[in-house]
């Protein structure tokens, strides 16, 4: 199936899930990585609308804000950003900051330059013709807002490494982004959304309060702690492909990714 075929297999069922009536509160995190024009950004015009559209229609919240439950409002919305590249700084900082609004970082620190870039590393499960941040960007970043927390020192599925690498990861990369702007985010955020029972005790027993993950559905009171859903905003999606996506028009996607979840789990 191309990738043109299954966007308007997506919009479809959208369409037709719309057709249901939902009501009641709901809270929804979105994941990004990138802003601007590399093959698998958001481009800057596209986030600019989104932003935009978000602004009247939900109330865009920090993301430890949106995970206390402390507010009311019907639709609220957490922003968040994985790997750590250099449009984080160039163009989603200061087009939230126009915005009154701040996002979540989740670095990969080992990748974060001092005086200069990083390449993203497709083969590291990078963004293709990315590159990353600079700790004085990163600095800057946590003094406008954003929370900053752990992606990992480097890109791995730490659902399928060892103890000690997984310890490694949690514990340095906390520590980087601790020396650099004094405080990590609580939050963990797994590398491809992957994890594991075993995996999630031990992010809790390393200290972290939530870990982010993968599944496309809004929060429930109910959630894992340590496997929050995220919904994905990918480069090709349109702005009335965006508004469906945050009214839930898209969350049988998630229905289809916990039943395929299910079913391998039942394979081994």
């Amino acid at each position: 199936m191309t990738a043109r075929t299954r966007l308007a297999l997506k919009r479809a069922l959208g369409a037709a899930s719309r057709l249901y009536t939902r009501s009641g509160r709901r809270r929804i995190i979105l994941l990004y990585h990138s802003i601007g024009d590399s093959p698998l950004a958001v481009s800057l015009a596209a986030f600019w609308a989104q932003i935009e559209w978000l602004s009247g229609h939900a109330e865009v919240v920090p993301l430890q804000e949106l995970l206390t439950g402390a507010a009311a409002a019907p639709l609220q919305v957490a922003i968040t950003f994985d790997d750590g590249y250099a449009s984080l700084h160039g163009a989603a900082l200061p087009l939230l900051k126009e915005h009154g609004a701040v996002a979540s970082a989740f670095l990969n620190t080992g990748w974060i330059g001092t005086d200069t870039r990083r390449f993203s590393d497709p083969a590291s499960g990078h963004y293709p013709q990315e590159q990353f941040l600079l700790w004085h960007e990163v600095e800057a970043l946590a003094g406008a807002g954003w929370a900053i927390g752990s992606h990992g020192v480097d890109h791995l599925d730490l659902a399928a490494a060892p103890d000690g690498v997984i310890t490694r990861e949690l514990t340095l990369s906390r520590r980087h982004i601790e020396q650099a702007v004094g405080r990590c985010s609580p939050v963990y955020s797994y590398t491809w959304g992957h994890h594991s029972a075993h995996l999630r005790r031990l992010v809790a027993a390393a200290g972290y309060s939530h870990a982010l993950a993968g599944i496309h559905r809004p929060l429930a009171d109910d959630d894992d702690a340590f496997a929050l859903p995220r919904l994905n905003i990918e480069r090709d999606y349109t702005l009335d492909d965006f508004k469906a996506i945050v009214r839930g028009d898209w969350d049988y996607l998630g229905w289809i990714q916990s039943a395929k979840a299910a079913a391998a789990h039942l394979s081994r």
